[in-house]
């Protein structure tokens, strides 16, 4: 009994002790949630409370507004003056925090909240993959396996890419898997790892087809579709164009990356680190590769024998430092699959340089390049998937802004604003002013029915338009399927992704009763009438 109560008493001072640093955290969050408020009594409810959510990596609460957006294309629409307010009081807290948790927290906030002031770059990994890093570098890498194209631990962003074998020469992006702020997305250009074979997107890992504008998910990012184009939207801002292609043998895709090179000091993967200089690009662990980043195409001085070890590198010693395992997986698998069932160091068996072309039709691919806009480093890699795998050019492309020319009028009431229901639809309806707020219940997520209308037929030419279909997770984001649906085809065990990315189970609180009407009072009946006398 003895040796039972200082145990106890360890559990209640620990307990104790946590919400005593939860009440503090939320007294100090304060003056920044009224400042929310005081732009907007709705829309910054949602955002001061997404803002938290997001800190402690949880689901954010339902839309109470009409626009489709992230906690921080919110954030762009705050006024400029409100902004600076809060950056000088997240600032405030953030030199001030004497714990480690909420010193984590105000961290993460500050890192969302200086977003808006800081300007996007890009990187690309594109036909037969040709890269394009965040710093203006670009390289070839024709490799066959599963590699990690971006990754921010601190972020909490991934994205890896599935490359697979056109031919014995050629391998090209045939899928894609992110964690999107804890919420596992990925697509797949081809063979599925499921039996719906017709759904190209999976979110944690139940397919899901969008038939609205767009998809949220769970832990505020968005996914958007149109036109053989996914759009992914990390809850802070990050982006994801994967454009879907084809050739005459396979489909394949082109994924460009959007981020905030001021936000993310731990960046690593294929498409570099994002440090401002393209020379380091190849550095792994602070020491320099033998092989820097250089100009290949229209360089002179590099031969053909140069070019192809510089080539063997990059597929050898350069691509081996960023394969993926089994256990930091983001991909579905079928049956008895694993990310080893995707790799092959042999390849290429051999490596083509533009040099071994026929001199007519590099002058023929260069002129079709050319005539598309496509200039500087991306002419190489246009010219060599043109004139070897026949893809038509390719431009970057535009990342918009959703906030560039919205304005937003006040609300007079919230509006929970979800994802379709079955009918495709999206959901905007009031919600009870008594239940409104940051603890306000969430109404359960409608669950979208398979559709067995839809299914497309395969891709044979370069303008098929990809739809999608799917049943997508429930609304606790875990991409469990609802009872009673056979499960087998979904992701199979042993084989799971990486537990760091799954979604917290969120809980389905009823939602509050409708008001019963008000009983309709009856009139009286009129009085019998008397008899007349005879």
């Amino acid at each position: 009994m003895k040796r039972i109560l200082p145990i106890v008493g360890l559990i209640l001072t620990t307990t104790a002790t946590s919400f005593s640093q939860e009440d503090k955290f939320s007294q100090d969050f304060q003056p920044v949630r009224a400042e929310l408020t005081k732009w907007d009594p709705i829309r910054g409810e949602w955002l001061a409370s997404s803002l938290v959510a997001m800190a402690d990596k949880r689901p954010v609460p339902d839309r109470t507004f009409p626009e489709n957006l992230t906690p921080v294309d919110m954030l762009r629409l705050v006024p400029e003056e409100n902004r600076t307010r809060i950056n000088q009081l997240v600032r405030e807290n953030q030199r001030v925090a004497t714990e480690t948790s909420s010193r984590e927290d105000w961290n993460t906030i500050y890192s969302i909240v200086n977003r808006p002031s800081c300007k996007p770059i890009m990187a690309r990994s594109s036909g037969d993959p040709h890269m394009s890093s965040f710093d203006g570098g670009s390289y070839d890498i024709q490799t066959v396996g599963e590699f990690v194209l971006v990754k921010s631990v601190s972020e909490n962003i991934e994205i890896q890419t599935r490359q697979q074998p056109q031919t014995d020469d050629f391998s090209l992006n045939t899928a894609v898997a992110m964690n999107v702020a804890g919420d596992r997305v990925c697509i797949y250009a081809n063979e599925k790892p499921d039996n719906a074979s017709n759904c190209a997107l999976r979110i944690n890992g139940s397919p899901v087809y969008i038939t609205a504008d767009s998809y949220f998910l769970p832990h505020g990012g968005i996914v958007s579709y149109s036109t053989n184009r996914y759009i992914v939207t990390w809850p802070t801002g990050e982006t994801a164009n994967v454009d879907m292609k084809n050739t005459s043998r396979m489909n394949f895709l082109n994924i460009a990356v959007q981020i905030y090179p001021c936000a993310q000091n731990d960046l690593q993967g294929l498409l570099g680190n994002a440090n401002g200089n393209s020379n380091d690009d190849f550095d792994r662990n602070g020491a320099r590769g033998s092989n820097q980043s250089f100009p290949i195409f229209g360089n002179d001085q590099v031969s053909n024998t140069i070019e192809k070890e510089h080539l063997a590198f990059l597929a050898r010693d350069f691509s081996r430092s960023y394969r993926i395992t089994q256990s930091t997986s983001l991909f579905d698998y079928g049956f008895g699959q694993s990310t080893m069932a995707y790799t092959d160091e042999s390849f290429p068996r051999v490596h083509r340089t533009i040099s071994d072309l026929p001199n007519d039709r590099q002058v023929s691919a260069r002129r079709n390049c050319e005539n598309q806009g496509i200039t500087g480093n991306d002419l190489y890699g246009c010219i060599y998937d043109n004139a070897y795998l026949e893809i038509p050019p390719s431009p970057r492309p535009v990342i918009n802004d959703p906030t560039s020319g919205v304005t937003i009028g006040r609300l007079e009431k919230p509006v929970r604003n979800i994802n379709p229901g079955p009918d495709g639809k999206k959901e905007v309806y009031p919600v009870n002013k008594e239940s409104y707020g940051s603890n306000a219940p969430s109404k359960e997520k409608p669950v979208l029915q398979e559709s067995v209308t839809q299914e497309p037929s395969p891709v044979k030419e370069t303008n098929t338009v990809f739809k999608t279909e799917s049943k997508p997770s429930n609304s606790n984001g875990t991409g469990s399927k609802p009872s009673g649906e056979n499960t087998s085809p979904i992701k199979q065990d042993p084989v799971k992704p990486s537990t760091t990315i799954k979604s917290t189970p969120v809980p389905k609180p009823t939602p509050p009763p409708a008001p019963k009407p008000a009983p309709v009072a009856k009139p009286a009946p009129a009085p019998a009438p008397k008899p007349g006398k005879g």
